[in-house]
């Protein structure tokens, strides 16, 4: 009786000692990425709002320079905190599970498959993508609890997780998704106990306010403070009103030939200098040594001139290299009469315009959703691709003072490699691919059989609240990054992935076994 009630916490435990173990010679790698891993740490090192203002200082969201910091500052070495935070991650999200009725070996299987995931091989990297990876569970799992509960508190908690999640990466709209589907499935479990809709609105307004509430508060938080330090109330420069007006601004002008992946055309770029004194002035830079630069990766792959999604950078670069960021009032000015000349421009008729609907997707990326089923083969290879470990080091090109940096930021040691855990991490990386293919498979059937036996599915089922909740994330992430693969650029979407592999495999192990359930509830009725 004992062992079984401590079975799963002592397994648990044991799974995460293992997966501490396979990693404790792992360390951070440096990598000269200047606006990606190595900006993270430069930004954690001025504790975000404590660096000069420069082009770059406010160009990404705050919360994973802050936890980078905040470890720093509490001496845990990086590459360890980053495994202890997504292994929490899983336990609540385990500990909402088992809340829901999920059985002790299920959830335990379901931990497993999760931390010892192989791609979480990132984690070598300062990528906000690991830090996403470790909120995302934990978001999930204070949903499950707030829907079980109705506590205050747990929704209270989840807002906490939620407002860091939108504070994380940019794509923070996919929390609303996510939200909607929580409170509907609240909202019918709670009619269908009390048969009142009236009744069940009235038991939810208080966690929906508690939840709601402390992602608004906390969102607006952050967006006081960058305002007082940088001068945009947003949570990045590249959300700010002002640049995103001048970015929509440039989306406009219609070229005479769309191509894809090009929101931003040179074509689009000459029409805009005669009619925007302000864009103009950066004619010589997006013309000369910067833009060339941010035309590599088109012409590497496409073999035509232009900037295509690395507009948005090299138009910030040529901005400053012309001394507009010499402050973010000075910016802001700058971008605001971009976006105000080619507007009126586009009234007067003086140039070709067309509608735009999004910020930063021109409305030619539209046609281009035919190519979305192709993206989303793509997209889902990168679920089952061999993640090996490899002998990884620093990048050659890293400086003496941008290692020492990764150093000092990171705590990483020297440590000797340990060729057990070497081995043990690539058969891991060898093999659980063909686990996630035969539960793959195995998952489809488990679908047909809830279609089949659909009858035999209860909407208050908290077992299927939690299928629903997963379902909905990992669906909704895999969606938009493959829309991004067809109309933004193709490929390299395995990081930005990261966030729901562990939680699909979680995903089909749940939906294998609620499968079972009814497959055996339905023949009990027989």
């Amino acid at each position: 009786m004992v062992f079984q009630r401590y079975s799963l916490p002592f397994g648990l435990f044991l799974l995460s000692l293992l997966k501490l173990w396979l990693v404790h010679t792992d360390d951070i790698y440096g990598s000269a990425t200047e606006f990606d891993a190595l900006w993270f740490v430069s930004a954690a090192k001025h504790w975000y709002w404590g660096s000069e203002y420069t082009w770059t200082a406010f160009v990404k969201p705050p919360v994973y320079p802050l936890f980078i910091a905040i470890v720093h500052l509490c001496s845990v070495p990086l590459r360890i905190a980053i495994e202890l935070m997504q292994m929490a991650g899983y336990l609540v999200l385990i500990l909402g599970l088992r809340r829901a009725g999920v059985p002790r070996l299920i959830c335990l299987i379901s931990y497993a498959v999760a931390i010892l995931h192989p791609a979480t091989q990132f984690n070598r990297y300062t990528m906000a993508d690991t830090f996403y990876t470790a909120i995302l569970p934990l978001a999930l799992g204070g949903l499950l609890l707030t829907l079980v509960t109705g506590k205050l508190t747990y929704a209270v908690g989840t807002g906490v997780a939620l407002a860091a999640l939108s504070n994380t990466r940019e794509e923070s709209f996919l929390i609303l998704p996510l939200l909607i589907v929580f409170f509907a499935l609240a909202l019918i479990r709670q009619r269908l106990i009390a048969r009142s809709w009236k009744t069940a609105t009235r038991y939810w307004w208080k966690p929906a306010a508690g939840l709601v509430g402390t992602i608004v508060l906390l969102n607006l938080t952050i967006d006081i403070v960058n305002y007082r330090t940088f001068r945009s109330f947003s949570k990045s420069e590249m959300s700010s009103r002002s640049y995103e007006a001048a970015f929509r601004a440039l989306l406009q002008i219609k070229p005479t030939e769309e191509l894809r992946f090009i929101p931003v055309t040179s074509e689009a770029m000459r029409l805009a200098y005669g009619v925007s004194p302000s864009f103009a002035q950066l004619r010589p830079q997006l013309e000369g040594d910067v833009g060339r630069v941010w035309e590599v990766p088109v012409f590497a792959a496409l073999g035509i001139h232009e900037m295509g999604p690395w507009f948005m950078w090299g138009f910030r670069q040529a901005a400053n290299a012309e001394g507009f960021h010499k402050s973010p009032t000075a910016a802001n000015r700058f971008y605001r009469s971009v976006a105000k000349e080619i507007r009126q421009a586009c009234d007067q008729g003086r140039i070709p315009c067309r509608t735009v609907h999004f910020s930063f997707l021109g409305p030619d990326a539209m046609p281009n959703i035919r190519y979305l089923p192709r993206s989303l083969v793509r997209n889902a290879r990168l679920f089952v691709l061999p993640y090996q470990r490899s002998a990884g080091r620093d990048d050659d090109i890293l400086t003496e003072s941008q290692r020492a940096l990764y150093d000092e930021m990171t705590l990483r040691r020297v440590r000797t490699p340990s060729v057990l855990c070497d081995q043990l991490w690539n058969v891991i990386g060898r093999y659980y691919r063909y686990v996630f293919i035969g539960l793959s498979l195995a998952g489809l059937i488990a679908l047909a059989v809830l279609i089949w036996r659909f009858r035999y599915l209860h909407v208050s089922d908290l077992f299927n609240s939690s299928l629903i909740l997963l379902g909905t994330t990992i669906l909704t992430r895999l969606l938009f990054f493959s829309l991004l693969d067809a109309t933004w650029w193709e490929g390299d979407y395995e990081r930005y992935l990261l966030p729901v592999m562990p939680l699909s495999s979680c995903f089909l192990i749940l939906l294998l076994y609620q499968s079972f359930l009814v497959w055996r509830r339905g023949d009990q009725t027989i």
